[in-house]
């Protein structure tokens, strides 16, 4: 009889286990972005709120309402980032900043880049840029927008 109670108990830790592994290896994948080591994940078209930090030419304006940047790949390690071409803003100085991946979904900038900071944070598909002055001529500014 205790081999038999025995023999039930070991089957019933058993059917647990397997019952829990599967309901781990199944967890919910609600199909949020993952890098997988890249980039590539914060390439694309933003769009958000730009200030700017000094004078652009043709405009007294310091604060922009659904401005448009645009983050590209230049290699595995760096992402350039321009205003969209044709507005007000974009005179603001195009930059290239030295980025790696963050945990699983997010991509930012090193620590130390002199071009300023980039964040890109994927669950809120959102990115946050601040730019650097490194000439004279440069147009500092901070970006908060929305992947388009």
């Amino acid at each position: 009889m205790k081999k038999m109670n025995f023999k039930k108990s070991s089957i019933v830790v058993v059917m647990l286990l397997v019952v829990n592994g599967f309901m781990v290896s199944c967890s919910k994948d609600s199909g949020e972005e993952k890098n997988q080591g890249t980039i590539d994940i914060a390439v694309g078209t933003y769009k958000g709120t730009l200030n700017v930090y000094g004078d652009l030419p043709n405009s007294e304006q310091y604060k922009f309402y659904d401005a448009v940047l645009i983050v590209t790949k230049v290699d595995k390690d760096h992402l350039k980032v321009t205003a969209k071409s044709g507005e007000d803003y974009s005179a603001v100085t195009e930059k290239v900043f030295k980025v790696e991946p963050f945990v699983e979904t997010d991509v930012h900038s090193v620590i130390g880049n002199l071009s300023g900071s980039l964040w890109y944070t994927a669950d809120a598909k959102s990115i946050y840029v601040q730019t650097e002055a490194q000439s004279a001529t440069d147009i500092e500014y901070s970006f908060d927008g929305a992947k388009q």
